[in-house]
């Protein structure tokens, strides 16, 4: 069932806004249009999407309950009380860990950390991990990324003596936890005008609230905007507001990082001296830092990051290298095996989703493979790993017209637990209930989406002449990076275009094209996009949707378009 065509569209925008950016900027319409389809519709909100700086920061007390988590914080320090910083095992969690662990320990807290065993504990806060909290002396559990929906947890937390603040990113439940204090910008009665921080954003709102009360200078909390962008940019949020204040200044941070793990990944990846991106953060260093955690310890990707040691640095940064090949090689497998379930299994007339359990799938790993459903087949994904006494860890991915976290609010029932958001979510549910799960999942997403969401479709920001694609213009999108959810990488769709030379297969799968239009020629390549090859070389013309890369060989460099779609 392979998705071979796609549908390409121009994005809607009011075209009153895009001519006023075009003359008072001044800019050329494509660019114009760009900008105006990102939300921005004056010089001054243009000026500030290119130039993000400090001052565009909310005031952290703008959470109503910044204040008693800052002043149960300092109780603690000032007591000598013990603070456990309980994270979660993804790059968002470990990220959060780290920055707040730092500040906490350049505060004078007496403070350690406690990270769930992701094979065997799962996600969130757990009573096992709070009944262990206890048993070492912790008086003050501060959650980051996870606990928004721990409300026995935290009830079993006050009944063993220990106070608990809650800082999350994540949905809450019907029911809020009764900690100390709960910063999670989605709350909608908790005060703060952003609610799509990651959970090392709240973290880091917690550190500059920190600072503000201890009469700190900014290099207090800004020192950790690298770590910041790295759970920002691994966790899929979106890249605007605040997020891409933190993104666009922590990659430069990133560049000149004093922090000896992170000097040692980048290093161990070949990155060092290089402008980096978000998509070598998502692609290069986060999943070596998650690795650790996906085949068992996350503790590991944690202690890269906290450690002061360079040689040790050195060591750690090389076996989550490690690591990570031996989690691809995992990856590779499973995604072979989910696609032959899908080519046998699935019918795309009648199921709307897709739900995989197997008994030999590592839990670690599902969320990826299920990213990898998802973009080859275009409908919500879930997988699910079953253990031996009859559990099944899973792990969701949907595509933009479903809210996964809703869907699953509707399945709930068949549920052991479940948390996430609209683009990615993790559950547990017992397996004699897999059939049922499978049949009212597919049953809701079916209400909630049309046949028509799930064509893949490629949305353009401008449709332009291939004259236009210059130098000029590429500069002016660099600046527009970070790019990611919210922001994505500006897509153009170009028309009658010609082969200049036959189309070609390069490496098995991927096209590779050199295309025509009024005299000017371009370079194109279709990362995975083999499956075309016969429909752009019979077309007279045909369109391409695009974004305009630069490429180099043998020391030259040149524009080159990077294809998404084609049409015939």
């Amino acid at each position: 069932m392979n998705i071979t065509q796609e549908k390409i569209c121009i994005k809607p925008v009011d075209d009153i806004i895009v001519r006023q950016l075009s003359r008072d900027l001044p800019a050329s319409l494509p660019v114009a249009r760009i900008l105006a389809l990102r939300g921005l519709k004056t010089v001054d909100a243009c000026k500030a999407f290119f130039d993000p700086v400090l001052a565009h920061f909310y005031d952290p007390f703008l959470f109503i309950d910044m204040n008693k988590a800052v002043d149960r914080i300092m109780e603690a320090i000032n007591a000598k009380e013990c603070i456990t910083v309980y994270g979660d095992y993804d790059v968002d969690g470990i990220t959060a860990t780290a920055v707040l662990l730092k500040t906490l320990h350049e505060l004078g807290a007496d403070c350690n950390y406690y990270i769930p065993n992701r094979l065997t504990e799962g996600y969130g806060v757990s009573s096992e991990g709070i009944t262990k909290l206890s048993q070492s002396g912790t008086k003050l559990i501060i959650t980051v990324d996870c606990g928004i929906n721990a409300c026995q947890e935290v009830l079993l937390a006050k009944t063993l003596g220990m106070d608990v603040v809650i800082t999350d990113h994540h949905e809450p439940g019907e029911f809020i936890p009764e900690a100390r204090a709960i910063l999670d910008p989605k709350i909608r009665t908790g005060g703060y005008p952003d609610d799509s921080l990651a959970g090392v954003g709240v973290a880091l709102k917690l550190c500059h609230a920190l600072t503000i009360h201890n009469d700190k200078p900014d290099d207090f909390w800004t020192r950790y905007l690298d770590f910041a962008a790295i759970g920002t940019a691994a966790d899929i949020v979106p890249l605007t507001g605040e997020n891409r204040v933190i993104t666009k200044l922590g990659l430069d941070l990133l560049q000149h990082t004093a922090n000896n793990g992170l000097m040692a990944l980048i290093e161990e990846q070949g990155l060092s001296g290089k402008p980096l991106s978000t998509a070598d953060v998502s692609f290069r260093l986060a999943p070596c830092i998650n690795a650790a955690g996906r085949l068992g310890d996350s503790r590991r990707g944690l202690e890269l990051l906290l450690t002061n040691d360079a040689a040790v640095a050195a060591v750690y940064a090389r076996e989550l290298k490690e690591a990570n090949i031996e989690r691809r090689v995992i990856d590779k497998t499973m995604q072979e095996e989910a696609f032959a379930w899908v080519e046998s299994n699935f019918n795309p007339d009648r199921d709307y989703a897709i739900v995989i359990a197997c008994r030999n799938w590592h839990c670690g790993v599902v969320g990826i493979v299920a990213s990898k459903v998802v973009e080859r087949y275009h409908r919500p994904a879930i997988l699910f790993s079953v253990n031996e006494d009859g559990i099944a860890r899973g792990s969701g991915r949907s595509i933009p017209a479903l809210n996964l976290h809703k869907a699953l609010s509707e399945c709930s029932g068949l549920l052991e637990n479940f948390g996430g958001h609209a683009a990615a979510a993790g559950m547990t549910i017992k397996a004699c209930n897999m059939e049922k799960f499978r049949e009212r999942f597919n049953e809701v997403v079916k209400r909630m989406i049309t046949p028509d969401q799930m064509i893949p479709q490629i949305n353009a920001d401008a449709q332009i002449n291939l004259k236009e694609c210059t130098y000029p213009l590429f500069n002016i999108l660099k600046r527009m990076e970070p790019f990611g959810q919210g922001n994505p990488r500006p897509m153009f769709l170009c028309k009658n275009l010609t082969n200049k030379y036959e189309p070609r297969l390069v490496g098995a799968k991927h096209l590779k094209m050199m295309v025509a239009m009024d005299g000017t020629v371009i370079d194109a390549v279709g990362f995975d996009m083999g499956r075309r090859l016969a429909d752009v070389k019979n077309a007279k013309t045909f369109s391409l949707a695009f974004s305009i890369d630069e490429n180099e060989w043998n020391g030259r460099k040149s524009l080159q378009m990077k294809v998404k779609g084609v049409e015939t």
